[in-house]
């Protein structure tokens, strides 16, 4: 939710203090702006963009919303019409210290795309495929993936990262959040495959970014991290995803790869206008079967037996969602989805199958099988509508709330992960849902919390310190693939320390100065100077 208030003067200046309230007990974030830029920040934009410019009230109240339950109305949204909008756009903004936001489909669960500033609306305009080679594509960030993935199966290529909102989420989105998806586990992350950037920066100076060749800002980046590689080293989350905080870590992993810092940054550092992307060829061979458990932990618990087989996707539905998605799965507690892929021979990739099956015959049953592609795809679809189902479950201000839901831990915790998470919802009387990447350790989990009652905001706010502190204990993350947006980032310095999240204020204004690039997203607003 959000309201404004009028203060009393500051410097002889009214303020309007909005203040954003989160369902999901993240807190509360306060944006000091001066009122007379909500009055003629549009009419100047008007005068610089030659894109189309948006400020009528059903546009802004659009804007004012993404996946997540925060509601935040911009001061004005352009939809630029190429790289230069965006310079000008950014320099204006920063010359009047006005915030700005990049967004893509507007699918982010945390609050990512919010701004009372300027929103740039990428879809409209910046949105083509610029060039697919035999080996890499490069995009403007408006791309939305699965158009992006018609045009790259012509060419019997695609690009792995595959999450649930393939079908309308958009390339710089992806970047932004670092998104993964059900194939995360044989394939990685976006920031596996981010290859190199063109960005502008808040003042409106082009930057650009690859292991090869990058500009001056980048350069002084690797100069700052240079300095600290044991600590991040160190310090960062035993696990194959994460989408908390700055990945340092992978910037500077083997070689230093500049781009890299743009993937999960939820556009705070700048703007990407065109990034280019490693592909790969599609598999000649997959199979995919569906296995029924008794319960949740006996599921996760052959987590770590099954990759030992090397599937490319290992995913997990239990009974809170299975019973109203599959009706062959009726009678199951649990499901775990398998798949096994390759392109040297089928027979490889079908023996793999069977021997994993045939270890775990006395302890589930098979639900389902398949090795053509419509019908790996119709399997594949009961596992991606799984959180529209759980959004579903809503009814009035009873709603699944998503502040834990994106944790981590190394695979051979997740029985331990999985039976905290069990007992805190038995404790506390709490109806929930649990699915997601189990291959990669990753849950999605949402306990349903009546976000009317101070007492259960306020229980929701203990649930995740308790959570967090579990997951982080065992090596893990609080986020694999959604981001921290507005309701994670106040919970960073508990995965990373003081010192690194020091790090990253340090790395913040290295690239933002003037710290209007997306605010209160990864670095804390009371570490930002909004006036």
């Amino acid at each position: 939710m959000m309201y404004i208030k009028m203060t009393s003067l500051r410097r002889n200046k009214k303020i309007i203090i909005i203040v954003f309230s989160h369902v999901s007990a993240s807190g509360k974030f306060v944006i000091s702006v001066p009122l007379g830029y909500v009055m003629n920040i549009a009419r100047d934009l008007l005068c610089i963009a030659k894109g189309e410019v948006l400020e009528d009230s059903w546009s802004k109240l659009i804007y004012s919303v993404d996946a997540s339950h925060y509601e935040i109305e911009p001061a004005a949204v352009v939809c630029p019409a190429d790289e230069y909008d965006v310079q000008r756009i950014c320099e204006y903004s920063t010359c009047h210290n006005i915030p700005v936001t990049a967004r893509g489909a507007g699918t982010g669960l945390l609050g990512q795309s919010l701004s009372n500033g300027v929103i740039l609306d990428f879809s409209k305009h910046m949105d083509n495929i610029v060039e697919i080679d035999n080996d890499y594509v490069t995009v403007q960030p408006g791309i939305v993936k699965g158009l992006l993935d018609k045009e790259l199966k012509k060419k019997n290529k695609f690009l792995p990262p595959d999450p649930a909102s393939s079908n309308y989420c958009t390339l710089g989105g992806m970047i932004a959040d670092n998104s993964s998806g059900i194939h995360s586990l044989g394939y990685g992350s976006t920031i596996s495959f981010l290859q190199e950037i063109k960005v502008v920066y808040a003042d409106g100076k082009l930057g650009f970014a690859s292991a090869a060749k990058y500009d001056d800002r980048m350069k002084k980046l690797g100069e700052l991290l240079a300095l600290h590689i044991r600590e991040i080293r160190n310090r960062y989350p035993s696990v194959t995803k994460n989408s908390c905080g700055y990945r340092l870590d992978a910037v500077i992993d083997d070689k230093f790869n500049p781009q890299k810092v743009f993937a999960a940054s939820e556009g705070t550092l700048g703007v990407i206008t065109a990034a280019k992307l490693h592909i790969l060829d599609i598999p000649a061979y997959r199979c995919l079967m569906v296995l029924g458990f008794e319960d949740l932990l006996s599921a996760v618990s052959v987590v770590p037996e099954i990759l030992k087989f090397s599937p490319v996707a290992l995913e997990m539905l239990d009974h809170t969602i299975v019973r109203s998605n599959n009706d062959k799965a009726s009678g199951a507690g649990c499901l775990l989805f398998i798949e096994f892929a390759g392109n040297g021979s089928s027979k490889k990739v079908e023996e793999s199958m069977m021997a994993c099956k045939l270890l775990l015959a006395d302890r589930c049953s098979v639900i389902e099988y398949a090795s053509d592609e419509q019908s790996i795809i119709k399997m594949w679809m009961a596992r991606k509508s799984a959180l529209n189902s759980i959004m579903k479950l809503t009814v009035g201000s009873r709603k699944p709330i998503g502040l834990i839901e994106d944790t981590v831990v190394p695979p051979y915790c997740l029985v331990d992960h999985a039976a905290n998470l069990l007992e805190t919802y038995h404790e506390n009387k709490l109806d929930y849902v649990i699915y997601g990447h189990v291959g990669d350790g990753n849950m999605h989990t949402r306990p349903l919390i009546d976000t009317a009652s101070t007492k259960e905001v306020e229980l929701m706010r203990n649930i995740a310190n308790k959570v967090f502190a579990h997951v982080i204990k065992r090596g893990g993350t609080i986020t694999g693939e959604h981001g921290d947006g507005l309701a994670r980032t106040r919970y960073i310095e508990m995965v990373y320390g003081k010192s690194i999240t020091s790090l990253f204020s340090i790395v913040k204004k290295l690239f933002d100065p003037s710290f209007t690039m997306n605010p209160c997203k990864k670095v804390p607003c009371n570490d930002l100077s909004m006036e």
